[in-house]
């Protein structure tokens, strides 16, 4: 076979998924023409799939040290040391790569990845919209413009729609929805089917282990389908949870479909929709009611996905103008599962020892853009004695986003001594006893903490927020409301820093809201049963206008009673 022939087929294997089988094929052109450029830029790209990008880097040095201007190997080594987490590296060989073919979009996307984990999340935007210029919903840029555009203060509520609609209009046009008969089973359990990238320990299980364990099995039959392929103690929790555990890693989109349409959901639940690609198998309809659910940033832009569980704290009235789905609003949208068996106390607030206030945000670094940093600014210089305390997993590991955030609090004159830039800690237990260590934590906008909220208040931190015009932004609000806290609730930046300012100024506040807030939290916005038996009154309100062929509409479930939306 040619080795034109034998690359073809290598390729295919890649994107097939089979890797090994692609590997052979590549070297197998390696063995008969070892200077073979277009074999070792492929075995690049195949390693990168597997994970195994040290391989990769070592591989693509290679190659530089003969053709050190070409732009294939300089953006595959970006997106190798990406993998790695070395960004600083990634941008300077991504940064050449474009330089070299303005016209790789792989590579503006890639770099666009590597600028927003230092926090550059403007620069990374404007990298993302290059690419898809150049290659309109390619798949490297195309998942991460979408959610990382919640955290631009530029996307406002309609510009976030439209980018969601369009890419969901492109993946409709390429596949056909499956017909789905009226079930005729009056005696059966409606059929749930839960669809997830991340049944294993990440975020996504924390919020849907109480809603598994929670189910009435008597009423629902609830299958679990993982695309994660990953085995660990959290996977295993959630198969025992379930009447059926469906392990479809090895599946694309279209054979995920298959599967579920195969067997015979009736509501089919997506639970990680902040992942654009998440949301691709829902495309084909396979269940006649599909309803998105819990990690969620925006509307999923599918004509094919009915529902869309929220509350009107997040999404007030008006809001479904951003939305193609119909809004059911739920008393609480979703429900959080905080780690059992870590035996985490409540500490005192560090205040009380320390004779200083200690504020802390614990979230994505590219949340805390120049916008968040001004307002930041003036809550240190209004209260001088206090410091702040960042973490963003191992993100302050990487010297380029130190160097970025330490630079933007210079700029309106706060010195280095007033923060601290943490580290990564090795696992959950260790992360939240670093609340321990906070009096008081702030929250970015226009994109607030979700999973990073849950946890500071759960650790009794209170927490101050500013509302935003978006679902990303407004779950502080959700919250603080539920808390009876709407002082800490600011609607602009003056508002924000009075309101920091003004609790910090009251350290017998803060030691009452340390002792009280998990007992309020756990009551108010972790009662899982009462969640679960709204959802399970939604799901077979959906069920019921299905079978008597109804058109879906809005409605709320307040308790177990529905009600139209009006």
């Amino acid at each position: 076979m040619a080795a034109a022939d034998t690359l073809a087929l290598a390729t295919a294997h890649l994107r097939a998924g089979r890797l090994d089988a692609a590997l052979s094929e590549a070297k197998t052109v390696l063995g008969d023409d070892p200077g073979n450029m277009d074999a070792m830029l492929l075995c690049g790209r195949i390693m990168r799939r597997a994970g195994r990008n040290e391989d990769a880097m070592n591989l693509y040095e290679l190659i530089l040290s003969h053709v050190p201007d070409n732009a294939e190997a300089h953006g595959g080594l970006g997106a190798a040391l990406g993998g790695l987490d070395r960004y600083g590296a990634a941008i300077n060989a991504l940064r050449r790569a474009v330089e070299l073919n303005p016209d790789y979009f792989e590579a503006w996307a890639f770099l666009a990845e590597a600028l927003v984990q230092q926090g550059k999340t403007a620069d990374a935007m404007d990298c993302f919209e290059k690419s898809l210029a150049i290659q309109p919903f390619n798949a490297a840029a195309i998942g991460k413009h979408l959610f990382y555009a919640t955290f631009d203060p530029r996307y406002d509520p309609a510009r976030v729609f439209d980018l969601n609609r369009a890419w969901g209009a492109q993946l409709e046009r390429a596949v056909a929805p499956a017909p789905h008969k009226r079930p005729d089973r009056p005696s059966e359990r409606i059929r749930i089917g839960y669809l997830s990238d991340e049944f294993y320990e990440r975020v996504t299980a924390r919020f849907i282990e109480p809603v598994f364990q929670a189910h009435d099995r008597a009423r629902f039959h609830v299958t679990a389908y993982s695309r994660a392929g990953v085995r660990d103690d959290t996977a295993d929790r959630l198969q025992d949870a379930v009447d059926c555990w469906r392990d479809v890693s090895s599946l694309d989109d279209a054979g995920v479909a298959q599967r579920i349409q195969k067997d015979g959901i009736d509501v089919l639940v997506l639970c990680t929709s902040y992942r654009a690609e998440s949301r691709a198998p829902l495309a084909y309809k396979p269940a006649p009611v599909q309803v998105c659910y819990s990690n969620l940033v925006s509307t999923t832009g599918l004509s094919g996905v009915d529902y869309l569980f929220t509350e009107t704290l997040t999404d007030p009235p008006g809001s479904e103008a951003f939305y193609t789905e119909n809004l059911v609003r739920l008393s609480n949208r979703n429900i959080y599962g905080p780690p059992g068996g870590m035996n985490i106390d409540v500490s005192s607030p560090p205040c009380v020892g320390n004779g200083y206030v200690t504020f802390g945000s614990f979230n994505n670094i590219g949340k805390i853009g120049p916008e968040v940093v001004a307002v930041w600014a003036r809550v240190l210089t209004a209260s001088p004695t206090a410091l702040l305390v960042l973490k963003s997993v191992d993100r302050f590991e990487d010297d380029g986003a130190v160097s970025y955030v330490t630079d933007m609090f210079a700029e309106h004159g706060i010195d280095p001594d007033r923060f601290d830039l943490l580290r990564g800690d090795p696992d959950l237990a260790a992360h939240l006893k670093r609340y321990h260590d906070v009096d008081i934590a702030l929250d970015p906008f226009p994109c607030n903490g979700g999973t990073t909220s849950c946890e500071a208040l759960w650790m009794g931190v209170p927490v101050v927020t500013m509302a935003g015009d978006t679902f990303m932004g407004r779950q502080g609000v959700n919250y603080l409301t539920k808390l009876d806290l709407p002082d800490l609730i600011a609607t602009t930046p003056d508002d924000y820093v009075d309101a920091a300012v003004r609790l910090a100024c009251d350290p017998d506040r803060i030691a009452t809201l340390r002792r009280t807030l998990r007992g309020r939290v756990e009551a108010r916005l972790f009662d899982a049963p009462a969640h679960v038996a709204e959802l399970e009154t939604a799901y077979r309100e959906m069920h019921r206008r299905f079978k008597e062929g109804e058109t879906p509409s809005p409605f709320s479930v307040t308790g177990a009673r529905v009600n139209p939306d009006l």
